[in-house]
């Protein structure tokens, strides 16, 4: 069983919106990351209509007294990026017509995305303070919220999720049956195949961030988090996990810089089996105002410690490196397209489980209107050991694995609105790992659903 060990890990210290599975790669789990994703997507398309035409500029200065296509032609500034060119559209719309509140609803969304919160707040409090539809109202209440909380220093969230899960292949068998002991083929007994089984995961975060003013802005955060899955039936894969990181961020020269550190504590079935220690450097530029490119690099010191389930676990421990290349584009208000590159180097005790991985991977987001939203993700790993583990077999390992993911979410506030701040998902997960040896040739198919609450000031 030793060797499905370490994959399990990345399921409890980076699980993802989806209630990780233990076989995805951490890029493709990291919550952080995720929630970033669907942010950024979001953001880009809050402020413009879902349909948009293309209105040249001269028809514009045929007919300034239009309002209407006015406004047009300022969702169409939006959809382009063009956010400053929209404002003064719409400034020019109010000027003429200063009672159009939809309009003075949308300057107020552009100022906002534009960090000029108090122009944004003066807006807002001029619908507030008319006699709009309640829709309207509503809206700019909501919008009068998220000014708020960006002007204040000191940010706290909160993020609590319960999930459930099956997988087809928990246990990550051969799909063989059969493993190699010396060169030699030898079928599984029956407890050691392919089993399914559920799962009922729980997981938690808290976060605090205080921003620092000046002509370079800065931020200061802190996260804790906590990761728990029960199996139903495979107890000894049990997984509990605590982590704790912070770090800063800085723009500088148009680059954005984030060093970070942390801590990880996993335990296997009730004991411990990591202690992991890490500091990474997060390099992030706007190519354009709707592309963004970025570098992630991150050390690991990975100390593992000896179980019952798992005696040869502190053959693992030692050093691990990874460097990440990606790129996030947001394609149209409502899409957003991401792919990566990584390297990874990991060290160890046993020179038979250091390796080095190769992995591409792309992900694309959808916004379906009113909170809800579809994920889709497929990358691939390449995987190449320095050293054949010769009780096994002499034969250098050679592992090849394709990941493909769906996920859907919603805001639960459709069905019922008191359930504000929850968010129900479901996702769909298919692993499959090549080999050239029998022991590491299998296939899982993971469904999940899970429902998260988050809050924060």
């Amino acid at each position: 069983m030793k060797f499905l060990l370490f994959p399990l890990l990345f399921a409890a210290v980076s699980s993802s919106a989806q209630n990780a599975a233990p076989n995805l790669d951490r890029d493709s789990q990291d919550p952080a990351r995720r929630a970033a994703a669907e942010r950024k997507a979001a953001e880009a398309a809050e402020a413009a209509a879902a349909v948009s035409e293309d209105i040249p500029f001269e028809k514009i200065l045929a007919a300034p007294g239009d309002l209407d296509l006015n406004e047009r032609y300022a969702r169409e500034q939006i959809r382009r990026g063009d956010l400053r060119g929209a404002a003064t559209t719409l400034e020019r719309v109010l000027i003429l017509a200063p009672g159009r509140d939809r309009t003075r609803l949308l300057y107020a969304a552009v100022l906002y995305r534009l960090d000029a919160l108090q122009d944004a707040e003066r807006e807002l409090r001029i619908v507030l303070a008319r006699l709009a539809p309640a829709e309207v109202i509503e809206e700019a209440k909501a919008y009068l919220k998220l000014v708020e909380g960006r002007k204040r220093k000191t940010h706290f969230d909160a993020r609590v999720s319960v999930g459930y899960g099956w997988d087809d292949n928990r246990n990550s068998a051969s799909d063989t049956n059969t493993n190699l002991f010396f060169g030699v083929p030898v079928l599984l007994n029956p407890d050691s195949r392919r089993q399914d089984d559920t799962s009922v995961t729980f997981s938690g975060g808290l976060g605090v961030s205080r921003e620092f003013g000046g002509a370079k802005p800065q931020k200061a955060f802190l996260n804790l988090g906590y990761y728990r899955g029960e199996q139903t039936r495979i107890n000894a894969l049990d997984l509990q996990a605590y982590s704790v990181n912070g770090g800063f961020s800085l723009r500088a020269l148009g680059f954005e810089l984030r060093p970070s550190a942390g801590f990880d504590h996993v335990l296997l079935s009730q004991s411990t089996y990591l202690r992991n220690i890490w500091e990474g450097l997060r390099v992030s530029r706007k190519l354009r105002p709707r592309l963004e490119a970025y570098a992630d690099f991150r050390r690991e010191d990975q100390k593992f410690v000896r179980t019952r389930l798992a005696p040869n676990a502190e053959e693992r421990t030692g050093e691990q490196y990874d460097l990440s290349l990606g790129v996030n584009w947001i394609a149209s208000p409502r899409d957003r397209l991401g792919f990566v590159a990584g390297h990874r180097r990991k060290y160890a005790r046993a020179v038979a489980q250091a390796y080095r991985r190769e992995s591409l991977g792309g992900e694309y987001t959808r916004l379906l209107g009113r909170g809800m939203f579809f994920v889709a993700g497929l990358s691939g790993q390449f995987d190449r050991y320095d050293r054949p583990d010769v009780s096994l077999s002499t034969k250098g390992r050679i592992d090849d694995a394709i990941i493909g993911q769906v996920l859907y979410g919603m805001p639960l506030s459709l069905f019922w609105k008191p359930l504000g701040g929850f968010t129900g998902t479901l996702g769909v997960e298919r692993f499959q790992q090549f080999s050239n040896l029998v022991n590491y040739e299998y296939t899982n198919t993971r469904l999940s659903a899970m429902v998260t609450y988050k809050w924060g000031i």
